[in-house]
């Protein structure tokens, strides 16, 4: 055992055992001694613990010593197997076989020999780290992070690549991943190396970010669970990072417009937790306030430049200490004190308690939980976060502050934001163009009536109270409870807004297959989606806003996420008013939100019964995205019911590409025939709510556009009328605009005149209306599609089954048959309904049948 590295306490059992290779054990798990050594390891590792003699646990290390001589015979044993298991083997640990699963571990491997938490989770399999260095290797400076949006993964590599740029680091080894490529605990449990006094010690530096609720977001959930077994495991020796010399810094990212006290709390956590595994942490641990302007980044380099770089320069480089002597100057090589009675470079932070020099042996240190808590460290405040900048504006000026940033402005303008002002945007919808070319128009167009190429999409709001994952935006815009801002002047916002608008269609007369007639006419704005980006209805002037639209004859579609129910009731009648209904729970809202509010839930119950009372047509917008909100359909159906909407909009989400501030995956776009179905359930949940009060309205599917994935259920009692010549259902969702208009100027000039949704509805044209032929396109305008995007099929049975090919030519019942096979044969692999598995970073992959 003289290889074998021993503490100078009793040694625990883990600290005897050469690392634990569970790929390797599951090789070998057949063999009875191998079994029978395990069996002995941890039985007399509860013995011990039970045990206060010395020398009783002498003798009982004479029976370990025979557990572990069993061991390693079983392990000369193994490598006596043939070739091919040898090679199969090494193939298993260098390209981590995807058929090696927790499953097959637990099937082999007897779990009452080996815990739970030494079983390797088969989620961390699919990570090749071979080409990792060990966490605990001597001169290795690891630089991990978990992101949310993208700015640790950012913060990490900017950290890398100045340890890289220093000549001081030139000989050591950096590597530079994310948290879920390690596996924490054995990493930080076992070393390959032998640990000698002379060498480099190991440095991890962590950037994380804050989740909801001030919790670890889940790339990082490894990470803390790893932290919270090794400091709860009475099988571990205390403190086991003391001896690996192990150094550890941190940054949080967070946002104090969701909650101060929650932000950089997951780094906080492991600077604590890494402290009382015997780490020896550098500096404070830093924080980044997402919500202050340039905050964030300057915080970030302070504390790297300031905070943790010099004091890794003095590990590195021991002939410069922190008190700025060098070589035969510094206090270190002499045996006078420093200035201030103690070595320059070993100062202890009366703050934080925290040792910056040689850690102290004293096991009382980190003797227990409650030690972390009565010394909570102290980090860099929040009022002080080193950004110049901004305390220069407030102490010259009291006047609020712009909310666009320098880098968010670039961020935007790079999308094709053209912004207006301080705090507002417009951007040429896709739609635009596609309908100037004849192309066809959005959804709106058949649902509503509007012309998309005179349509203006933009927003008086950058800002938002959430941070939705299927947000188009890549959340480039600032986030904000309340408005903080400098506040534009209405008026300036519109007709700059128009100008901007207009200049992006003048540039359009060069696309090919543009309309000219329709070009000429877009230069005339009639309709206006406040949807681009941001909480338009944060915005304090937002009233005189709408009124400065209507002034101008243009209509008012705005979207709102409810989060501002007072603003809701008190705003003017416009053409349109939305509210995003984004999950049918509580839980699903936080989930897929992400709300600021720790209360959205009620906020977005109050904004939609306030629709009831509004008198003009409301919408509730569901954004279905699978394998995230797309369940529970009645819980979405007791939310319309609250609010009775005049129409209920349920649109497949549109899968904009991959983004750090996103999970979404193309798996999580629906079809249409899926859409249409949870549209169906929702009606029948409605029907059954009816039941039980009569006072909710009927709802019925009025209207569908396929190209958009999109499907509007109507109120009865407001939009359908019987055919008197046919006894068919007829359906009035269209509005008749120059009608509002009049009813808007009038209900301003008389505030005593009121108006409702029947007073400015028109006709739905058939080609528009749900089993259509057309599907909701216009049949005056032409489909385009690219040659990849071509579908192979285009009408499908009820189970989904291809029925005509791209001509719309019906297809042969031989090929129908073969697709019916086809069919089941997935169906009998993955089952008739949608199969979703959850990846790392909260990732969900759906698979579907059809």
């Amino acid at each position: 055992f003289s290889s074998l590295h021993t503490s100078v306490r009793p040694p625990s059992i883990f600290s005897l055992c050469p690392r634990i290779d569970l790929n390797f054990f599951a090789q070998i798990s057949r063999s009875q001694e191998l079994s029978l050594s395990l069996q002995l390891l941890f039985t007399t590792s509860k013995l011990m613990r039970k045990l206060n003699s010395s020398l009783m646990q002498g003798a009982l290390l004479v029976g370990v010593s025979s557990a572990l001589g069993i061991y390693l015979f079983s392990r000369r044993k193994a490598k006596e197997c043939n070739e091919n298991e040898t090679d199969r083997v090494s193939h298993e640990k260098q390209s981590v076989d995807n058929e090696l699963t927790e499953k097959d571990i637990s099937r082999e491997i007897s779990t009452r020999s080996i815990p739970d938490s030494l079983l390797i989770n088969s989620s961390n399999l699919s990570a090749n780290v071979d080409d990792k260095f060990r966490i605990l290797s001597q001169n290795t400076v690891t630089v991990v992070h978990a992101s949310v949006t993208g700015t640790c993964s950012k913060f990490a590599w900017q950290f890398k690549e100045h340890l890289s740029q220093n000549d001081v680091f030139s000989s050591c080894k950096i590597q530079f991943g994310k948290i879920e490529e390690w596996d924490w605990w054995d990493e930080l449990l076992n070393s390959e190396e032998e640990i000698d006094t002379n060498s480099i010690p190991p440095v991890v530096i962590l950037v994380i970010p804050t989740h909801t609720g001030g919790s670890w977001p889940v790339e990082a959930e490894p990470l803390q669970q790893a932290l919270q077994d090794l400091r709860h495991d009475w099988r571990i020796e205390k403190a086991p990072l003391r001896t690996t010399k192990l150094h550890f810094a941190a940054f949080g990212m967070g946002s104090s417009a969701y909650d101060d006290a929650t932000v950089g709390r997951p780094a906080k956590e492991a600077w604590q937790q890494f402290r009382s595994l015997g780490a020896k942490v550098l500096g404070k641990p830093g924080i980044g306030d997402d919500a202050i302007g340039e905050a964030a980044q300057i915080s970030f380099q302070k504390w790297m430049e300031q905070d943790v770089i010099p004091e890794l320069e003095r590990v590195y480089n021991p002939s410069t200490c922190s008190g700025g002597h060098k070589g035969e100057g510094c206090c270190q090589n002499d045996s006078d004190e420093g200035q201030n009675g103690s070595c320059c470079q070993v100062s202890t932070d009366k703050e934080t308690g925290v040792n910056h020099g040689e850690e102290s042996n004293n096991e009382e240190d980190f003797s227990d939980e409650s030690d972390d808590e009565q010394h909570e460290p102290e980090v860099m405040d929040l009022e002080d976060m080193g950004d110049s900048l901004l305390q220069s504006t407030t102490e010259q000026s009291k006047e609020p502050p712009e909310m666009v940033t320098p880098s968010q402005a670039a961020a935007l303008k790079k999308e094709g934001y053209k912004l207006i002002g301080t705090h507002s945007a417009v951007k040429l919808c896709r739609w635009t163009k596609h309908q100037l070319r004849g192309r066809g128009g959005c959804y709106k167009h058949t649902f509503y009536g509007i012309t998309s190429y005179q349509c203006m999409e933009a927003t008086p709001s950058l800002a938002c109270a959430n941070k939705c994952v299927f947000c188009w935006r890549h959340h480039k815009n600032p986030v904000g409870k309340e408005w903080r801002w400098k506040t534009d002047d209405p008026y300036m916002i519109v007709d700059e807004a128009v100008k901007a608008h207009i200049k992006l269609i003048k540039e359009t007369k060069g696309i090919p297959g543009v309309k000219m007639d329709r070009w000429k006419e877009a230069h005339t704005v009639r309709h206006c989606a406040l949807s681009l980006v941001g909480e338009p209805i944060m915005y304090p002037r937002i009233d005189e806003f709408l009124g400065e639209l209507h002034n101008r004859q243009i209509s008012t579609y705005l979207v709102t996420n409810g989060q501002h129910p007072n603003a809701i009731s008190s705003i003017r009648p416009i053409t349109q008013l939305y509210i995003s209904v984004d999950a049918p729970t509580p839980e699903s809202l936080i989930a897929i939100d992400r709300p600021l509010f720790h209360d959205a839930w009620e906020r977005l119950q109050q904004s939609l019964s306030m629709l009831k009372d509004k008198g003009q047509r409301t919408v509730a917008r569901l954004t279905v995205v699978k394998g995230w909100n797309s369940d529970e359909v009645s819980g979405y159906a007791k939310l319309v019911a609250l609010g009775q909407v005049s129409l209920v909009e349920v649109k497949g989400v549109t899968f904009c590409g991959k983004s750090d501030a996103s999970n979404l995956n193309m798996s999580n776009s629906p079809w249409h025939h899926e859409v249409v179905d949870l549209v169906k359930t929702l009606k029948h949940e409605l029907e059954k709510l009816r039941k039980v009060d009569s006072s909710i309205p009927e709802y019925d599917i009025a209207c569908e556009h396929k190209h958009s994935v999109c499907v509007l259920l109507a109120r009865v009692d407001q939009f359908a009328y019987d055919d008197p010549e046919t006894g068919r259902r007829k359906w009035r969702t269209w509005i008749d605009y120059d009608k509002f208009q009049q009813l808007a100027v009038r209900s301003v000039d008389d505030p005593s005149f009121t108006f409702g949704v029947k007073d400015y509805i028109a006709d739905t044209p058939a080609w528009a209306l749900y089993g259509a032929e057309e599907e909701g396109f216009d049949p005056t305008d032409t489909r385009h599609r690219k040659k990849k995007k071509h579908p192979k099929y285009t009408k499908f049975d009820e189970e989904g089954i291809p029925t005509h090919d791209h001509d719309n030519k019906e297809l042969s019942l031989e090929k129908r048959d073969s697709l019916m096979q086809q069919m089941k044969t997935k169906r009998a692999k993955i089952g008739c309904g949608s199969t979703v598995t959850e990846l790392r970073g909260g990732e969900k992959q759906i698979e579907d049948a059809s």
